[in-house]
């Protein structure tokens, strides 16, 4: 121990580890600093990866043009797939837009070939009968 003036008295506490009239300070506990780590793991492997598909075709001009100019009742539904197709495409489903997409073509396709068939059939239908009912006719 020291006294006031600086000067260790000669009688001093052998040192046993005890800092203080209660005993050693100790961690975590009065008025000492605490410090916090953060630790980090990583694992190895797998690195993540982005895969982006292109945005599915949705077929909008050609089912109008089908469901206008060939065979109205398929064209309507080709035309609700391609509206799917487009709205699931924005949301990000590409495999839900590429779901409807093949949809909308292939009922456009079938519009197409439906009305092709049935543009001839009627202008067959009507040369035939034209032809008919002017045989007699002089």
């Amino acid at each position: 121990m020291t006294d006031k003036s600086g000067n260790s008295s000669p009688h001093s506490e052998p040192s046993n580890g005890f800092s203080g009239k209660y005993g050693p300070a100790q961690p975590g506990y009065g008025n000492s600093q605490q410090t916090t780590t953060a630790v980090v793991v990583t694992q190895p492997g797998y690195a993540g990866q982005v895969v982006t598909m292109p945005r599915p075709p949705d077929y909008m001009a050609a089912s109008i043009f089908a469901c206008l100019c060939c065979f109205w009742p398929t064209g309507l539904c080709a035309i609700y797939y391609a509206s799917q197709a487009s709205n699931l495409a924005a949301e990000g489903d590409m495999a839900g837009a590429t779901s409807m997409s093949n949809k909308a073509r292939n009922l456009m396709i079938f519009s197409i070939v439906m009305g092709v068939i049935w543009i001839t059939l009627v202008i067959v239908l009507r040369v035939v009968v034209y032809k008919t009912y002017n045989k007699y006719d002089y």
